[in-house]
């Protein structure tokens, strides 16, 4: 079985694989290794730039859904690594977002580890 990293545009587009960065577009022997691609690609996507940590959460373009590290029956919201911590949308109560329709997801870009059918 084989593992890849896709993404879904907000406004209805299909589930596709991701493009433009190489470390992500390729097929993975486990789950894991296709999550740490994912999680690299969101850092690239949405922290690497030049802007100011509130401004990098302001202008966030991606996010994925996580398991919770406490409540396995739960997702978070995980948006990249910033400044070397594992960063997770909040919100305006500092508690993690766990769901995909919270208001300031929408327009953003889904990224998502899926199984390769067939592999």
């Amino acid at each position: 079985m084989k593992w890849q990293v896709v993404e879904k545009e907000d406004f209805g587009t299909d589930w596709h694989q991701v493009r433009y960065e190489a470390y992500a577009m390729g097929r993975f022997d486990t789950e894991q290794e296709a999550l740490d691609a994912a999680k690299k690609y969101l850092t690239h996507v949405n922290c690497a730039n030049a802007l100011t940590q509130d401004e990098v959460k302001r202008a966030a373009e991606a996010f994925m859904m996580v398991k919770s590290a406490d409540n396995k029956d739960e997702e978070e919201c995980f948006m990249g690594v910033l400044d070397g911590k594992d960063w997770f949308m909040t919100d305006r109560h500092k508690k993690v977002v766990t769901k995909r329709n919270y208001f300031e997801l929408e327009g953003k870009t889904e990224v998502a580890v899926r199984e390769v059918r067939g592999t």
